[in-house]
């Protein structure tokens, strides 16, 4: 915000002293046509060069024509355009439009000593911006008044009150000053606002990254990051990604993609206890594929892998939206049927093993059928480990009696 703010104010500094200058500049030649049209319209009224007549009460005469008391040509310029003028007769002020505080003409005096060298004796036509006339600043130009012969015999001015050219400047000026002080204003708002989205979004990184840090996985990430559309949405999306990557090595058995026997027991012990608060009932199923150990002797360890991923497939694709599976250890799978009674789950589990009765996995020229053997267990009143003993025991129950079957009760 500081550079922000420095930026501004210089800018608008620096655009206000150009206005200004641009304006004095506009002044000067705004002045500089009036003295051309003062000199041009004495000419024309009082054709002739400037002289001045008598001995005691001098008077200025222009072609013969007296013009000392003459006014009407200087106050009818001044009502028009707003400017004072002044003739002066070598150094001393002959006709003027400039009056006293008594509302008397300021006749008599000289011009400033500046005025002087510039313009009566060099001959030079000059603007100023702080000509002090009775205690009152002008913009003014000054240029030399000259006979038919060329010499100089006094000096015209022409000016208007700085107050009032300042009040013009600042009534002018105000309106872009205003205009680049609100833009500043609202630039500031706009990148406080933009900073503040952007350090919300950096702290729910930041927060999303610690959480993933110290191990939870399941850690949330503030929606209004990814709706940014910009770089730190794109951190927040392979942020996302990078949590699904680790919850996957961590949480999923690598080779059938099911939940681990570590993560899948803490899930179930949310299940038992989800159940028990809100008394829902909940089956727990413990599946064995039957002579697995034979698969593995006669046709090998990778064709073993095969018919786990086939079983693990129908098993993730049967428990959706009924619950989830666990790779429970080797060809050993628990499956977790929430809010869901045991002759529902008998039901269901029921059509999955016709599922694995059908299916067939194809290692080389042998095609091989399997077959799976459950324990079930549904009491959310008891204990998990008391239902996880008794889905076991149902299971070897069900092995030694046979195989291929599901048990529920002994």
């Amino acid at each position: 915000m500081i550079p922000l703010l420095i930026y501004g104010i210089v800018v608008i500094i620096f655009s206000s002293a150009t206005f200004q200058k641009s304006m004095q500049q506009q002044v000067c030649a705004e002045l500089k046509n009036v003295a051309c049209l003062v000199d041009t319209l004495l000419d024309t009224a009082y054709p002739g060069d400037y002289t001045l007549v008598g001995d005691e009460a001098l008077s200025l005469h222009k072609g013969g024509v007296n013009i000392t008391s003459d006014y009407r040509l200087i106050d009818g310029i001044h009502e028009r355009t707003g400017t004072d003028v002044t003739l002066f007769y070598q150094d001393t002020r002959i006709l003027t439009t400039i009056k006293n505080w008594d509302g008397e003409r300021i006749i008599g005096t000289q011009a400033p000593a500046q005025v002087l060298t510039d313009v009566l004796r060099e001959g030079n036509s000059c603007f100023y911006d702080n000509v002090l006339i009775r205690e009152t600043t002008y913009f003014g130009y000054y240029t030399p008044l000259r006979n038919s012969d060329g010499q100089i015999t006094g000096i015209l001015f022409v000016g208007k009150p700085a107050a009032e050219v300042n009040r013009q400047v600042s009534q002018a000026l105000s309106p872009i000053v205003i205009v680049g002080i609100l833009a500043l204003v609202l630039v500031c708002l706009f990148s406080i606002y933009y900073a503040g989205t952007f350090l919300k979004a950096l702290y729910g990184l930041r927060a999303f990254f610690s959480q993933v840090a110290t191990g939870n996985l399941n850690e949330e990430l503030d929606p209004a990051v990814l709706k940014r559309g910009d770089e730190l949405s794109e951190l927040g999306r392979s942020a996302l990604s990078m949590q699904r990557s680790l919850r996957s090595l961590i949480e999923r058995d690598s080779l059938t993609e099911l939940y681990n026997r570590r993560s899948g027991g803490r899930r179930l012990n949310g299940t038992a206890e989800k159940a028990r608060s809100e008394n829902t009932p909940y089956t727990l199923v413990i599946g064995d594929i039957d002579f697995f150990k034979k698969v593995n002797d006669t046709y090998g360890h990778q064709c073993g892998d095969l018919v786990l991923k086939n079983v693990a497939g129908i098993l993730r694709r049967h428990m959706k939206e009924r619950g989830y599976a666990i790779r429970w250890g080797g060809e050993e799978f628990l499956l977790v049927y929430e809010n869901c009674r045991l002759e529902e789950a008998y039901e269901s589990l029921c059509a999955m093993l016709d599922e694995i009765r059908a299916s067939c996995v194809q290692s080389g020229d042998n095609r091989i059928y399997i077959t799976m053997t459950f324990g079930m267990a549904c009491d959310p009143a008891r204990e998990l480990k008391d239902l996880l003993r008794d889905a076991d025991d149902r299971l070897y129950y069900g092995k030694n009696n046979g195989r291929d079957q599901i048990v529920t009760k002994l």
